[in-house]
């Protein structure tokens, strides 16, 4: 009786660990596929934003419109060729999208530019894309978390022989925000840009 008691211990501590490994690789497999997509979702909005740019230019309006989202862009193309982490990245792309953000609310009550096709149309890809952004990185925390989540209590030890490692999400509290945001102002203030980052502080942001 005692043997048979053993083996059955034995066998469902077996299928345990197996479960375990088969969360392991689903998990590591969904990582995967959702950190692609917010990359592809990122580098979207960073080439329509430079496309908004342009618009502007074409249009002759003032630098003092996009100048805080160019410098936002090029901030936060920098810190991820800089190869910093997802945390410091998510400070970044949350600054660009305050700048998005007081971009499209002076795009739809100036005069100068709320008719003109040629700008609103970049900025309605953007507010897809940011919806687009939004959705691909709560997939991706939501991955990230299950991926950690295994890492703690019982399921620990057999997730780490299983390759399991932490996953880092991709989202900043207002602190690692801030000194983005401001790096973006003066980036274009450096160029003799206006400051439309500093009146859309409060918007949203990716998350």
């Amino acid at each position: 009786m005692t043997v048979v008691a053993i083996v059955v211990v034995v066998a469902l501590v077996v299928c345990w660990v197996a479960t375990v490994a088969r969360r392991v690789r689903r998990c590591s497999a969904s990582l995967t596929a959702s950190r692609a997509l917010l990359e592809t979702e990122i580098d979207r909005r960073h080439a329509q934003t430079e496309t908004l740019v342009a618009a502007t230019r074409v249009a002759g309006v003032g630098s003092a419109f996009t100048g805080p989202l160019a410098g936002a862009r090029s901030l936060a193309i920098g810190v991820r060729d800089q190869g910093l982490t997802l945390r410091e990245r998510a400070g970044a792309e949350n600054a660009l999208s305050v700048a998005l953000h007081a971009v499209t609310n002076v795009a739809a009550t100036d005069p100068a530019v709320k008719n003109d096709w040629a700008i609103q149309r970049p900025i309605l890809d953007l507010a897809t894309t940011e919806q687009r952004l939004a959705g691909a990185a709560r997939v991706y925390n939501d991955h990230a978390a299950a991926m950690n989540g295994l890492l703690r209590g019982v399921t620990r030890v057999p997730a780490r022989l299983f390759g399991a490692l932490p996953a880092t999400l991709f989202e900043a509290d207002v602190t690692e925000v801030a000194p983005y945001a401001d790096d973006a102002v003066r980036s274009s203030d450096d160029h003799g840009l206006g400051s439309l980052v500093e009146t859309g502080r409060d918007e949203g942001a990716v998350r």
